[in-house]
């Protein structure tokens, strides 16, 4: 395990031009696989036993220059193409897709935005603030025992308070939309026929636009 390990994490350092960044890379992706809890990057420097000086390191690293969240993704999605375990229907990849909501706290915090729950347990409140979240997902396996991989996830709502999307782009997109756009660009960067499968309110939502 151990070994498969090393050889998953030497896979992306093609993505950092520096050693060091690498090995900060690493120790946050093995901070993810031991660590108990998940509270920020306090969950590293307590899985690493990290002082204050690591803590500004991984601060630095989330925010440095030196390596793309972009190209990171498209070497999760090669590395889990180059596996072979992708489940095909008649040629073509399965893809899942969908929105997922994670309350937040935070008042200052970007692209914090108030969602409506839609759900039947009188447990949950209607309304809370939070962010609101897209995935598109691949099923590995096979067909009698299906697993979906997570490809790529990212904020679909408050974009504009980051100025990640501009006016008019963000005008023409809804959350439907934007979920597909994501399966969309993985099937072309990797020349794969794909089916995306998504629930009933994508075809709804599609009038929906967002900001």
């Amino acid at each position: 395990m151990l070994q498969y390990i090393y050889q998953s994490l030497m896979f992306f350092r093609k993505a950092f031009s520096r050693n060091f960044t690498w090995l900060m890379f690493c120790m946050v992706v093995l901070g993810f696989i031991g660590t108990h809890e998940m509270v920020g990057v306090t969950s590293f420097c307590r899985f690493w036993n990290l002082d204050n000086i690591g803590y500004n390191a991984l601060i630095h690293f989330f925010r440095a220059s030196t390596w793309s969240l972009n190209n990171v993704i498209e070497l999760w999605s090669s590395f889990i193409l180059s596996q072979n375990e992708t489940v095909k229907s008649d040629g073509r990849a399965v893809l899942l897709g969908d929105h997922t909501n994670v309350p937040k706290d935070g008042r200052q915090m970007p692209c914090v935005v108030t969602i409506h729950q839609h759900s039947e347990t009188q447990s949950k409140p209607s309304y809370f603030r939070g962010h609101y979240w897209g995935a598109i997902g691949m099923v590995i396996g096979s067909m009698s025992a299906a697993f979906c991989i997570p490809l790529s996830l990212g904020i679909h709502q408050g974009l504009v308070h980051i100025d990640e999307k501009g006016e008019a782009q963000a005008d023409k997109e809804t959350l439907g939309t934007r979920i597909v756009q994501m399966a969309l660009a993985f099937a072309m960067r990797h020349d794969l026929p794909s089916i995306l499968i998504l629930d009933a309110f994508f075809p709804w939502s599609s009038s929906i636009q967002v900001s």
